[in-house]
This record gives structure tokens, C-alpha cells and sequence, in this order.
């Protein structure tokens, strides 16, 4: 009884998550029709990425580092940018 219940465990313990198949049409959709809408798709995430690289640049250049020309990663110039964020409002409620 044991064994089997371990079994089920085990058998079970893939999470639910499924893979799903596409359908025909092979590799990139060219004559397919496919194609189109998944260049549009990459044109929209290289457009979203573009904007999100600038703002962070923008964000970059609004932090003071130490060297100044230290380049900061993104998850560093969102940590700092809310540290500094929260040190210029102390200031504020200092004065």
C-alpha cells in the first residue's frame, strides 16, 4: 500500500503544468499566415524593451554614485534610486 502511494505521489508531482502543442504550419509561419503576427509581436517587445532600457538610463543618470561613473544594473539602480528617494524626503522633513 505504501509503494503505490508513493507512486501517486511521485506521479503527481509534476505540478499540473502541461505543455501546450502548436498546431502545424512548421517552423517561423511563412506561407502559413502566422508569420506576420509574430514579427509584429517581436517588433512590440523590442519597441517595450527600448523604452524600458532608456528610462532606466534616464534613472541612472538622476542617481549619484560613487565613482561617478560607476554603471549601476537595473536591480542596483532600483534599489538605489529608493534609497535615495527615501534619504532626499528625510531631508525635506528635516528643514
Amino acid at each position: 500500500a505504501m509503494k503505490a502511494a508513493g507512486g501517486a505521489a511521485a506521479a503527481g508531482a509534476g505540478g499540473g503544468r502541461r505543455r501546450r502543442r502548436r498546431r502545424g504550419g512548421g517552423g517561423g509561419g511563412g506561407a502559413g499566415g502566422g508569420g506576420g503576427r509574430r514579427a509584429a509581436a517581436n517588433a512590440r517587445e523590442r519597441d517595450r524593451t527600448h523604452s524600458v532600457n532608456t528610462a532606466f538610463g534616464a534613472l541612472r543618470r538622476l542617481i549619484p554614485t560613487r565613482p561617478a561613473d560607476r554603471r549601476l544594473s537595473k536591480v542596483e539602480t532600483l534599489r538605489l534610486a529608493a534609497s535615495y528617494i527615501s534619504h532626499l524626503a528625510n531631508v525635506l522633513l528635516l528643514q
